[in-house]
């Protein structure tokens, strides 16, 4: 009897070590880019919805030094006709470069090109080429009205997708630091989910969808829980 009971514990304590590197594996899954690169959260001002043109500067390298400027634009601006019959609106951000940061676009449009999870960002990317001389703002603003001209949705350029990554590259002296803005466009008002970076310059990186803290968190707390639920059951 104490030896099945023996291995009865024994085998309790395996798939609880059996769970705990699940868990680590699904952990890892879900944030595979943390030892290869910083991810970067911005807060965005509240209540977003009063916003009309709020600045949030990023310092991706901590240098002092502002590399990005996102402007909220979270109360419609609308224009329409004396007689109210049509409208035209628009809300949402933009993005302004400074001029040590460049874009992965399209040369001939100067949009960003819209990536998609397992392309790459680096010295040699899958899509677009580098764009050295830009400074105009990138506007992933959401248009709606009823008069003829209005596009119902972000720029053509997003390609009606609910999330993409634009690539960009931070001129370091003789080198450069790559990375990416993960963008959710699931709602009228745009959401970046987070600013990925490269540790190391000359890295590239390969787009990975930022995970919310949420989901991090539950995973980091699930795999405590299970850690001390082994050490208890060993005592």
């Amino acid at each position: 009897m104490r030896r099945i009971a023996k291995l009865g514990l024994f085998g309790s304590t395996m798939k609880t070590h059996f769970s705990i590197l699940a868990c680590c594996i699904t952990s890892a899954v879900l944030h595979p880019i943390v030892s290869a690169a910083e991810v970067i959260q911005l807060d965005e001002p509240q209540p977003v919805y009063l916003t009309l043109g709020v600045p949030v500067g990023v310092d991706m390298n901590r240098d002092g030094v502002t590399d990005l400027t996102v402007r909220y634009y979270g109360a419609p601006i609308c224009l329409g006709t004396p007689e109210g019959t049509t409208h035209l609106c628009h809300l949402g951000v933009t993005l302004e470069f400074a001029s040590h940061l460049q874009l992965l676009g399209s040369p001939s449009s100067l949009d960003p090109v819209a990536l998609l999870p397992g392309q790459s960002v680096g010295p040699v990317p899958t899509e677009g080429t580098w764009l050295q001389t830009f400074t105009s703002p990138i506007s992933l603003i959401y248009e709606f009205g009823t008069v003829s001209s209005a596009r119902q949705g972000y720029p053509d350029y997003t390609g009606g997708l609910d999330r993409l990554a634009i690539g960009f590259r931070l001129v370091e002296q003789q080198s450069f630091r790559y990375g990416y803005m993960d963008v959710s466009l699931a709602t009228w008002m745009p959401h970046i989910e987070g600013i990925v970076v490269a540790d190391q310059p000359g890295v590239g990186l390969t787009v990975v969808h930022v995970p919310e803290p949420s989901i991090v968190a539950l995973t980091v707390v699930g795999g405590a829980v299970l850690w001390s639920a082994s050490r208890t059951r060993r005592r």
